[in-house]
């Protein structure tokens, strides 16, 4: 038994959805109950309890295990305890990293109790072997939950965790679709504007005139809670902006024919979760599964009046800015477009973002092309003769770099938290050595631990910034070079090509037009690479 007072325990509990079939033997409170026994016997104080249920042991971005690692950082814990490796995780290797490399660096403890496995121990061999059939354990029921999946979905059953917008689960059989009717008008309603014309622009600003809630807003006026985040707090509390997106996705889905189309997404690993789209032509349809809100024709209709609503580009353009080009109001790529004339279609710059979100971009900022090329083309000229003037390219980044006297006071610092940071370790040390030599109890040695690791990590956040601002003098020299090598290759270029800009240039933002001295003027600030500033 370990002296009382010296372990700070923190009890971690995880249940995924596929352990919650495994029956009371894998539960919450089973595992608190058995791990609470185990502190209590040992004379280990609970500093806390860290729950995570149903998340799954392969991805460790739960809530509770953050929380967990948050509070380890801040010295709170020096004892995890879980039932068994499994709890901690699935995957081996990430398992493995937690409980042989990252709880050893931080000195905590880690038990994992019906395995047998305590780090303070030197007989734990089988870990890493239960760690890998954890692994594979969550592999094969990856897979079973795939493969009954898409058994569900050739049979045609509803396999999502959320209805589509119009319709709501069976409340006896949640793989069936029955019809939301007060969502379902909505949907008619989408379709009886598109059949008379409507565009999605028309069809958006009549739903939002008619204050009719998104989908979003709707499951969440109806109770959804995991639906509260997407409420903006404006238009009288309810968020009724819907946007061309979501209308899109409703004249296209033919769920509201009555016919299910799944496996629309799968998962590329059971690891990662991340989802990725599968080729149209490998969905599974299976048809009149459900009542329909659409009829077939209608929607036949729809699909047609949308496909000759595209429009092939009117423009054959050349658009070398691409990717490089950003709002400086909301920090959103600009889009090229065009309009019409003098009977010309004239290329263009804009915000797409502000006529989605004109609330968060407010300003409809852009800029025609021929004026973009023609400041972007002297600002790069202006910049090549810099690099050949060393003195006034210094003069114009006064301020941009690290000035001599700063640079100084820094080093100065620097010397001073390194000799603190050397005279820490020696009184922990000796810290240690009363405690051991019973100078200090247990909770007296902990309490002036705990203060000097604080100032240690305090002291540790202060040196790394130190260094970061003594590193940007030498990278901004080292980057003059390397922007130098490279603008040297372009030097006899007459034209802005895409290559050239795209190897010169990190960024170009582009504030909207604005009067200064009874001119209309529009600011463009290039942020050159290698040095990730302006010049």
């Amino acid at each position: 038994m370990e002296q009382q007072g010296i372990y700070r325990a923190a009890i971690y509990c995880r249940l995924s959805q596929d352990d919650g079939q495994m029956g009371d033997s894998s539960s919450i409170q089973t595992q608190k109950m058995m791990l609470e026994k185990h502190c209590k016997d040992n004379g280990y104080r609970i500093y806390d309890y860290y729950v995570d249920d149903g998340y799954s042991g392969t991805n460790f971005d739960r809530p509770d295990f953050q929380r967990l690692l948050n509070d380890i950082e801040d010295g709170k814990v020096n004892l995890v305890i879980t039932k068994d490796l499994s709890r901690l995780g699935r995957d081996y290797i990430m398992t493995g990293y937690y409980m042989e490399i990252y709880f050893v660096e931080k000195r905590v403890r880690y038990i994992a109790l019906n395995d047998g496995v305590d780090t303070l121990k030197a007989d734990n061999d089988i870990a890493p072997f239960k760690n890998i059939l954890n692994d594979m354990y969550a592999k094969d029921i990856s897979r079973k939950v795939r493969t009954a999946k898409r058994q569900r979905a050739l049979n045609g059953m509803f396999i999502s965790s959320q209805a589509p917008y119009g319709y709501k689960k069976h409340p006896e059989n949640k793989n069936k679709l029955i019809i939301d009717e007060k969502a379902a008008e909505v949907v008619r309603e989408i379709y009886r504007l598109a059949l008379e014309g409507k565009g999605m622009v028309v069809i958006t600003k009549t739903l939002r005139a008619k204050r009719i809630p998104t989908p979003w807003e709707y499951r969440h006026l109806n109770g959804d809670v995991r639906f509260e985040r997407f409420g903006n707090g404006k238009d009288e509390g309810v968020n009724c902006k819907w946007v061309f997106a979501t209308v899109n996705v409703i004249m296209k889905d033919r769920v509201y024919i009555g016919d299910m189309e799944n496996h629309k997404y799968e998962i590329v690993s059971y690891k990662t979760k991340k989802l990725i789209p599968v080729p149209k032509d490998k969905h599974i349809i299976v048809e009149n599964t459900h009542e329909p809100i659409v009829s077939r024709e209608d929607y036949a209709k729809v699909q047609e009046l949308i496909k000759a609503r595209y429009t092939p580009s009117h423009h054959n353009h050349a658009n070398i800015f691409r990717s490089v080009l950003f709002c400086a109001e909301c920090g959103k790529k600009l889009t090229l477009a065009t309009q019409l004339k003098a009977g010309k279609n004239v290329p263009f710059y804009r915000c797409a973002y502000h006529f989605r979100n004109p609330d968060k971009c407010k300003r409809n900022n852009r800029i025609f092309y021929s004026d973009l090329y023609e400041q972007v083309s002297g600002k790069i000229k202006e910049m090549f003769g810099l690099l050949n003037d060393r003195e006034q390219l210094l003069e114009r980044l006064k301020g941009k770099t690290a000035e001599k006297g700063k640079r100084e006071k820094l080093i100065a610092e620097r010397s001073k938290v390194e000799k603190r940071l050397a005279a820490l370790s020696k009184v922990m040390k000796k810290l240690y050595e009363d405690y051991v030599a019973e100078v200090l109890d247990g909770e007296n040695y902990q309490s002036f631990l705990n203060d000097y690791q604080r100032e240690q990590r305090e002291i540790n956040e202060r040196l790394t910034s130190i260094n970061k601002e003594l590193g940007k003098v030498n990278d901004y020299d080292k980057g003059f070079e390397c922007l130098k090598v490279v603008a040297d290759e372009y030097l006899a270029c007459k034209e802005l090509t895409a290559e050239m800009l795209h190897k010169l240039i990190e960024r170009i933002e582009i504030s909207p037009s604005q009067e200064e001295n009874g001119e209309i003027r529009q600011r463009i600030n290039i942020i050159y690479r290698f040095i990730s500033t302006s010049i």
